[in-house]
């Protein structure tokens, strides 16, 4: 059978999400084809080959000394991870990091399972990075010619209020401030005076050291999930119809007063378009494996990048798999393929 290394938690404010994603992961994973080896890594950077339940997972009970062994990522000869007491390796053919956030969605763990030199499900060192930071997407889109939301980026020590002054001056009021390197809505802000502005930065520090503030738009978010490394499976348009001024880290993980519409209601011919710039998007940035890429679509029915996301949730309410299901992928398929296109891009 394939040895399978499911890697979860790690250095993010996301650490919570990528329990409840790798907890579903693992349910799903049949047992049958693969031989699972569970590997932990904690807010504080140990990795753990962890034999407990699932469950411990979910309720971020894993770390215990039970259930946890010590063990490093192996860079040599032997590809796998080392278990330190017993000096002996833990052999895998595909690694599955089931992580969000920094740290482990911008390219830094795909480096070092680059060097371990071992198949890992997902996108690259390079478009990982480069998606992760706002800044940077919104350049290569423009590049590109694909309109985004009106932004400037700056660190939350410096800041040049001369320039914000005139940002605000040209596009007026509101603007969202976020972490340029963050995902799940963790510090963002919304601000409709300048006083505000002191708070949001601070609200950004405990994430970031870096801020976007964009331009609120008047208009709706969608978004496109896309499967593949060659040969692209697009899955359905989908829509958030929000009840507050944004789709915040509540609403995304428990939906307590927001909806999301799938398929999108929108004309077909919009949701061609979001699927066109999506898939342009996925190619020139060289992404592989999945991706799920958002877009606002203002009341004037300009489409306008939001975000990429190159390792989106997989917990129960996650917008991917529910993409990927209205093209006939169940969870499971879903998981089988995203493991085989990581052995695919291997070769």
């Amino acid at each position: 059978m394939k040895k399978i290394a499911v890697v979860f938690g790690g250095k993010s404010s996301e650490y919570e999400v990528s329990l409840k994603s790798a907890y579903a992961v693992l349910e799903a994973l049949d047992t049958s084809h693969y031989d699972i080896l569970k590997i932990g890594i904690t807010r504080t950077g140990e990795w753990y080959y962890f034999t407990g339940n699932h469950e411990k997972i979910k309720a971020d009970s894993w770390q215990n000394a039970t259930d946890c062994q010590r063990v490093s990522p192996s860079i040599g000869n032997e590809q796998g991870f080392l278990i330190h007491e017993e000096q002996r390796m833990l052999a895998v053919d595909v690694i599955f990091p089931v992580m969000h956030g920094e740290f482990v969605e911008d390219g830094r763990i795909q480096g070092v399972f680059e060097w371990m030199e071992i198949p890992y499900v997902g996108c690259k060192t390079a478009a990982s990075a480069i998606c992760m930071d706002k800044g940077l997407t919104h350049r290569f889109a423009h590049s590109i010619g694909i309109q985004t939301t009106a932004s400037i980026c700056s660190t939350v020590h410096d800041l040049d209020i001369q320039r914000i002054k005139d940002f605000i001056q040209k596009e007026q009021f509101p603007f969202f401030i976020k972490p340029l390197r963050g995902g799940s809505s963790k510090g963002i802000s919304q601000i409709t005076e300048i006083s505000q502005l002191s708070q949001a930065v601070a609200a950004v520090a405990e994430w970031d050291t870096h801020f976007i503030m964009e331009k609120g738009v008047e208009g709706f978010e969608v978004g496109c999930g896309i499967l593949g490394n060659d040969e692209l499976v697009l899955g359905e348009v989908d829509e958030i119809e929000l009840t507050g001024s944004f789709f915040d880290y509540t609403e995304k993980y428990h939906m307590v007063s927001s909806k999301i519409h799938l398929p999108a209601r929108v004309s077909e011919a919009m949701k061609q378009e979001v699927k066109y710039q999506a898939e342009r998007l996925y190619r020139l940035l060289g992404c592989c494996g999945l991706a799920r890429i958002d877009f606002f679509i203002t009341r004037n029915g300009e489409l306008l990048l939001n975000e990429i996301n190159t390792m989106p949730g997989f917990t129960d309410n996650s917008r991917y798999p529910n993409m990927l299901k209205e093209k006939g992928f169940t969870y499971s398929s879903l998981l089988d393929r995203l493991i085989e296109l990581a052995e695919e891009g291997k070769k």
